[in-house]
């Protein structure tokens, strides 16, 4: 008679399997997320054609080993995933578009809606300047179908160009440019010049004019030396430099007199050599 099983004890073992099997499906989603977010569909298809080609340098297909075999089944699922993704993501891209495409249509239903899409469109320096501007008819100053924008180049609006940066307000419109601009249209035209563009500050603007700042004054002379001699130098703000240390002198034992001191001689010098008879 077999011996019957501890129901507790198999209870728990088929628990465990439960809870193994859960780990193991989180970290392959959590691997599979990683990959789609943040790998391409080229860069996958890359990797899988060089193994590709390194496995079929044979007829028998067996240019792999164990772990590349592995790796080639794991790039060929990722594959799969980026491609999902980028499906998914090509489709979420469709669908703003759309929304928007719709937000804009109902926009120009209403006056409203066509006054802010106009401002977000248009600057207020490319209203005033814009050749097609006109108070009462196109207070945006769009231009007309198909031509292309243009604006003023300079106050007496003889010049124009096609490069928003360069537009100037003319003269005429100046004053309600201004009312409309705001209170801090003196800064701006100080700053942006006639076009009401604001420039950068820079970092060396905040540093005060440089001229007005004290200067260092070199040393006073000494005009009451006597001529002819030198004058001593101004005192120092430094410190003045330590004494020459005084080499020690070796104490000698009063056992032994001191040794003696021999002075050294030179050799002395060769003889010349003997002159050649006549």
């Amino acid at each position: 008679m077999a011996k019957s099983e501890n129901p507790i004890d198999s209870f728990r073992r088929q628990q465990r399997k439960k809870e193994l099997k859960k780990n193991k499906s989180s970290r392959i989603k959590a691997r599979d997320a990683k990959v789609a977010a943040t790998l391409s569909v080229e860069h996958v298809k890359t990797e899988i054609s060089l193994l590709e080609r390194k496995r079929d340098r044979n007829d028998e297909k067996t240019g792999l080993d164990a772990i590349e075999t592995k790796k080639l089944e794991r790039l060929q699922k990722e594959l799969r995933i980026v491609s999902a993704e980028s499906i998914k993501r090509k489709a979420l891209i469709e669908e703003a578009q759309i929304q928007r495409d719709k937000e804009l249509l109902e926009a120009q239903k209403t006056v409203d809606g066509v006054q802010k899409l106009n401002e977000s469109k248009y600057s207020l320096v490319e209203r005033y300047a814009s050749v097609y501007y006109d108070e009462r008819m196109n207070p945006f100053g769009a231009p007309e179908p198909g031509k292309p924008k243009l604006y003023f180049a300079d106050e007496d609006a003889k010049a124009t160009t096609m490069d928003s940066r360069r537009a100037v307000v003319p003269k005429k419109w100046r004053e309600k440019f201004d009312l409309e601009r705001g209170p801090d249209k003196d800064e701006l035209k100080e700053e942006g010049g006639v076009g009401g563009h604001v420039a950068k500050k820079r970092r060396w603007d905040d540093r005060g004019d440089t001229n007005n700042q004290q200067m260092m004054m070199p040393p006073p002379v000494n005009h009451t030396a006597v001529p002819g001699h030198y004058a001593p130098p101004p005192p120092s703000a430094f410190p003045p430099p330590p004494p020459p240390q005084i080499p020690l002198q070796p104490q000698m034992n009063n056992n032994f007199p001191p040794p003696p001191h021999h002075p050294m001689q030179m050799p002395p010098p060769p003889p010349p050599p003997p002159m050649p008879h006549q």
